[in-house]
């Protein structure tokens, strides 16, 4: 093998360390000058790299632990002399520092590690103080029971729409596959619960909402929604059943999180699609509501306070 070829393996392996290409190259110049160094202008002679940009690889160098002073060169008008750090004590530096941030991420780890993923698996928690008046008593009854509210966004005077919305996000310590469950309400300046039109309208858009949750399940391809009616104290209402193939979800990421029953029932479970949940639009005089939720009584749960609030009878 040639000393060209030599050369370019060092320089290649220096790189592996950390340096760009002509930061290995100036260090691995320097290597081969020894303990005699060389002055900047011995560099430039030998390496194709502008003056100004060499100074600034050097000052690189020494900051990486790479490079030093070795003094002044009497005999080219006192000019710096740069030394290679032995190559052997600059390895020695990368590994103590690669030790410090490894142990440094030990620490976090067993720091913060089990809280971060409680939030990654929970989300984070907006204090019931810091909601908006209008929407507390909808959820007083639920945090009562242990609920939390995991995000809150009012959207108000929007210039394309005449209506205003309360999009929330809320965690039902009831649910067995996902933790999260939509709470909206959109507030309009009149009845729209007798304008079939405008129903129609949100109802199209909210399944494509209701969709959109698919990106929960991102791993997983299939997703259907079937239309289908509940019913609440006596009521009948519309709501979209979000199914998957059962396969899907075996094999997607949330099913390594979910308790052992219901993974024995996944696992027994003859039917093709599993309802992961189901979404419901509950227009009530100038407000439409739109809940999504895993099961009929979480649903239900959610459902009952609106009843109050708004004055609805509650018949069994």
């Amino acid at each position: 093998m040639s000393n060209i070829h030599i050369e370019s393996k060092f320089i290649n392996i220096l790189e592996e360390t950390g340096l760009n290409y002509n930061e290995a190259l100036v260090y691995f110049t320097l290597i081969k000058s020894g303990m005699k160094g060389n002055i900047v202008k011995e560099l430039n002679h030998v390496l194709s790299i502008q003056r100004t940009n060499m100074y600034s690889i050097l000052h690189k160098l020494i900051k990486f632990g790479c490079v030093k002073e070795g003094g002044q060169a009497e005999k080219a008008k006192n000019a710096t002399i740069f030394i290679a750090n032995e190559p052997k004590n600059y390895i020695n530096i990368l590994i103590e520092e690669k030790q410090n941030e490894l142990e440094k991420l030990k620490d976090i780890k067993s720091k913060y590690s089990n809280s971060l993923q409680t939030i990654f698996q929970e989300g984070m928690e907006v204090p019931y103080e810091e909601i908006d008046s209008f929407i507390k008593p909808y959820f007083k009854p639920l945090l009562k029971k242990g609920w939390k509210i995991k995000s809150y966004i009012i959207r108000k005077d929007m210039s394309m729409f005449d209506y205003d919305v309360y999009d929330c996000m809320l965690y039902s310590p009831q649910t067995k596959l996902l933790k999260d469950n939509s709470f909206h309400i959109f507030i309009f300046d009149y009845n729209i619960e007798n304008d079939e039109s405008a129903l129609k309208f949100f109802s199209q858009g909210l399944k494509r909402k209701t969709r959109d949750m698919k990106s929960y399940f991102f791993d997983i391809k299939d997703f259907q929604l079937i239309d289908d009616e509940i019913e609440f104290y006596k009521k009948t209402y519309p709501i979209f059943k979000m199914m998957v193939k059962v396969k899907d979800l075996k094999n997607s990421k949330y099913f390594e999180s979910i308790s052992k029953d219901l993974k024995k029932s996944l696992n027994s479970q003859s039917e093709e699609f599993y309802e992961i949940g189901k979404a419901v639009i509950l227009p009530i005089r100038e407000k439409l509501f739109y809940l999504w939720a895993e099961s009929d009584e979480i649903l239900k749960e959610m459902v009952e306070p609106i009843f109050r609030v708004e004055k609805i009878p509650i018949v069994d």
